[in-house]
């Protein structure tokens, strides 16, 4: 038999007034509940923690001193642990660990987390990077307080909000046939020579993507990382495909690049938040807030290439 928190409390407070009547009444409870408590402590424990005198009260027996001391420490201990666990929730302090997948994150991570840091320098950010699957396990483990993820399939144990939803686009040089359109299809693209982004399910749904077109394709370069297929792509090697852009940064290669839109494809990925269900931090709330803001305003929109089908 094991002992609810309120069922020592009771016991406490009978040690602490010596009488079963002041117990009841400095915890605002019918004597019975004291009572009951006090013999199932006794009961659990195997020993008696007071002896009765009528009229009396209650005595601690030397085992019972000894209960006593400890229950007041654990309870003292308990109380910290709950006072510091409000201040954990309520406060706006220690690390906010973020982890992500979103290889262009550098380009609208920083803008989010800068007013946030300014505001409350007892904050810091811990940002990760990693794949879809290894950010949602981060969280899972207790080792992020939010995500960045691409919410393929729904899991029950990751709350998700939709931060922004990302068509594919064409990615070309500036100078290139294709970027002389307003858009291009999936056969034209197809028909180039191609770059694609090879992380875990990217390069699945680029490839699914280019089949559908019934073309055949040939692929000259495979880059695990945007910037690198971005600067591919500026070098004049092939054309590419990607989801989110940074805004309007130059790739590392120093030439321009055009982005097309995809017509007649509704094909894109949502980028959203994930966080463990049921009541945030105000820490982690003021993030999401601050994510969720970010990509509904104008800024937001320069991360995308908004499609025209």
């Amino acid at each position: 038999m094991s002992l609810s928190l309120r069922a020592i409390r009771y016991l406490q407070a009978a040690l602490q007034h010596g009488s079963i009547t002041a117990a009841a009444e400095a915890m605002h409870v019918a004597p019975s509940a004291i009572a009951s408590a006090l013999n199932q402590a006794e009961e659990t424990f195997g020993m008696a923690l007071v002896t009765r005198a009528r009229a009396k009260g209650i005595f601690p027996t030397l085992a019972g001193r000894d209960v006593q001391r400890r229950i007041e420490d654990l309870l003292e201990r308990y109380d910290a642990l709950i006072t510091d666990l409000s201040d954990l929730q309520t406060g706006f302090s220690g690390t906010l660990a973020i982890g992500f997948n979103a290889p262009i994150a550098p380009a609208f991570l920083p803008e989010i987390c800068a007013p946030l840091l300014a505001a409350h320098p007892d904050v810091t950010v811990s940002l990760i990077e990693g794949d879809n699957t290894s950010v949602q396990q981060g969280l899972l483990e207790g080792r992020f307080d939010v995500i960045l993820f691409v919410a393929e399939l729904p899991n029950p144990q990751i709350a998700t909000q939709p931060l922004i939803f990302a068509p594919t686009y064409c990615l070309c040089p500036a100078g290139h046939e294709l970027a002389k359109g307003e858009s291009v299809s999936v056969a034209q693209i197809a028909r180039e020579p191609l770059i694609i982004l090879d992380r875990p399910a990217a390069r699945g749904y680029y490839m699914d993507l280019l089949e559908q077109s019934g073309e055949e394709f040939r692929i000259v370069a495979t880059a695990n990382s945007t910037e690198m297929v971005r600067s591919l792509v500026a070098s004049g090697i092939g054309v590419s495909l990607l989801n989110m852009r940074p805004r309007e940064v130059p790739p590392y290669a120093g030439r321009e690049i055009s982005c097309l839109p995809v017509s007649g494809s509704s094909s894109g990925v949502t980028l959203s938040l994930g966080f463990a269900p049921g009541p945030k931090r105000q820490l982690v709330q003021m993030f999401v807030d601050r994510c969720t803001d970010f990509c509904d305003g104008p800024e937001g929109a320069k991360l995308i290439v908004a499609s025209n089908a």
